[in-house]
């Protein structure tokens, strides 16, 4: 069972690898200013690095994202510095002679389950679902600003194209961003269909993505790329 997941894992790893290769290859292909013979090991240098980077966890994920200056110049200094001699392309660690004893106080008491929610509580902080989801509005108002029905916006709803957000015990509000024309945008379905929490949608859809080149899903859905949108969804879930 072990062996075959691993050999998934590995095909997973591999088709990922391929597709972003011929993806930056078609690119370099077609930039008249990059020298033709780099184009194949850009390509498969790009894959390799998609492939190792797609089952990293969300918190590593988002570590190399705050330093990617700092990956860049990494990937620089190996690429530079590789090469068939046995002493090249090697990294050098500076180890140090000694190691400072630690100073601090330990990991502390062990709490209960209970006393760690209710330590936790006193330390959360509210905040309004317009703060972290941007302009809301309910079923009334969409009727009036947007001229959506609401028996239309219940269809929706009730088929996955739209995200809803509960707001307090009961209400559900709407994002006003998803919205274009007085529809959601294509592909809003195909991503809240990837994740069971409208909220953890919505989230992805309008933050800056490094996959998609700093850009938020929402604003390239709403330039018609539902399908680049969706493929870097798919690969993100995936991985959840």
């Amino acid at each position: 069972m072990a062996g075959s997941q691993a050999q998934l894992h590995r095909a997973r790893q591999a088709e990922v690898a391929d597709r972003v290769a011929a993806k930056v290859a078609d690119v370099l292909n077609a930039d008249a200013t990059f020298e033709s013979g780099s184009v194949a090991l850009s390509a498969r240098i790009a894959g390799a690095a998609a492939a190792a980077i797609v089952d990293l966890p969300v918190s590593v994920r988002r570590e190399l994202s705050k330093r990617q200056g700092e990956l860049a110049r990494r990937i620089r200094g190996l690429v530079e510095t590789f090469s068939d001699a046995p002493d090249k392309g090697k990294i050098a660690l500076e180890i140090p002679k000694a190691v400072a004893p630690s100073g601090g106080e330990g990991l502390g008491k062990i709490v209960t389950v209970e006393e760690g929610e209710r330590l936790l509580g006193e330390l959360a902080v509210a905040r309004k679902l317009e703060d972290w989801a941007g302009p809301v509005a309910g079923a009334s108002e969409l009727q009036r600003d947007f001229a959506i029905a609401r028996s239309t916006l219940n269809r929706w709803q009730h088929a996955g194209e739209v995200i809803a957000l509960l707001k307090g015990t009961r209400k559900h509000v709407y994002p006003i961003e998803q919205f274009i024309d007085g529809r959601p945008a294509k592909g809003i379905g195909a991503i809240a269909a990837l994740v069971s929490n409208q909220r953890v949608a919505w989230l992805w859809l309008c933050q800056p993505n490094p996959m998609l080149g700093g850009r938020r899903p929402i604003d390239l859905l709403k330039q018609d790329r539902a399908d680049e949108v969706v493929e870097a969804a798919q690969t993100y879930f995936a991985a959840q």
